[in-house]
């Protein structure tokens, strides 16, 4: 049985942390490997290769944000029915993050419009209704659903997995497990801890920002 998280990312994005300390945590606290997911890039897949971390991205599309994950870091375009066209070409698996967490770019109701493989049904950062949303939505469309920490911060990881049943971490297999549904979804939550962890980086990273703006500002 393997432990995956389908949702992570790293510092080629919004992340603290690089691809390789984040694989190392997430082993650290029982999983078996992860996705790196970062938004519309793949930089990570270029300088980290590892066969315990699945290649994707979190693509921001027209309506939101919808994760691909491949067996090769991606390239793929931000309109979602492209985006869903290149998946199947391509034997990815695409599925709408946070759909109804309307604070973090959830595509909402659009998940009725499009041919995903799978509904992220509990986000580790997304409100509780939200989460719950999803989950009924996955089931009235007969669609698997998966469970995943959105993390940016080390400590956010294993807060959300999902059990597949396979003895080896092959991308191929475990992306197959998606498509016919032999997945189980395990949302546990954040600790205390990940929470005051995450409201910290994102202090950190507002005045990051703010400092980068106002340095371009007096350049101009």
């Amino acid at each position: 049985m393997l432990k995956i998280d389908f949702h992570v990312h790293t510092y080629y994005s919004d992340g603290k942390e690089s691809p390789k300390e984040m694989l190392n945590y997430a082993l650290k606290v029982g999983l078996n490997g992860i996705a790196i997911t970062d938004h519309d890039t793949s930089k990570a897949h270029i300088t980290f290769k590892n066969k315990f971390v699945i290649p994707g991205q979190e693509v921001t599309t027209e309506f939101g944000h919808v994760v691909i994950l491949c067996n090769f870091p991606p390239s793929p375009p931000r309109k979602i029915s492209e985006l869903i066209d290149y998946a199947k070409e391509n034997s990815c698996i695409v599925f709408p993050s946070h759909p109804f967490d309307i604070f973090r770019k959830g595509i909402g109701h659009k998940v009725f419009n499009y041919n995903f493989h799978a509904i992220e049904i509990f986000n580790s950062k997304a409100p509780k209704s939200a989460n719950k949303k999803a989950e009924e939505v996955a089931k009235q469309l007969g669609l698997p659903g998966l469970a995943n920490s959105d993390s940016h911060i080390e400590y956010a990881l294993g807060s959300a997995y999902n059990v597949v049943n396979l003895s080896e971490f092959d991308i191929d297999e475990i992306l197959d497990n998606i498509r016919k549904n032999r997945i189980e979804a395990v949302g546990i939550g954040l600790t205390v801890k990940a929470k005051f962890e995450i409201a910290k980086w994102y202090i950190q990273r507002k005045l990051r920002i703010e400092k980068d703006t106002s340095r371009i500002m007096r350049e101009v």
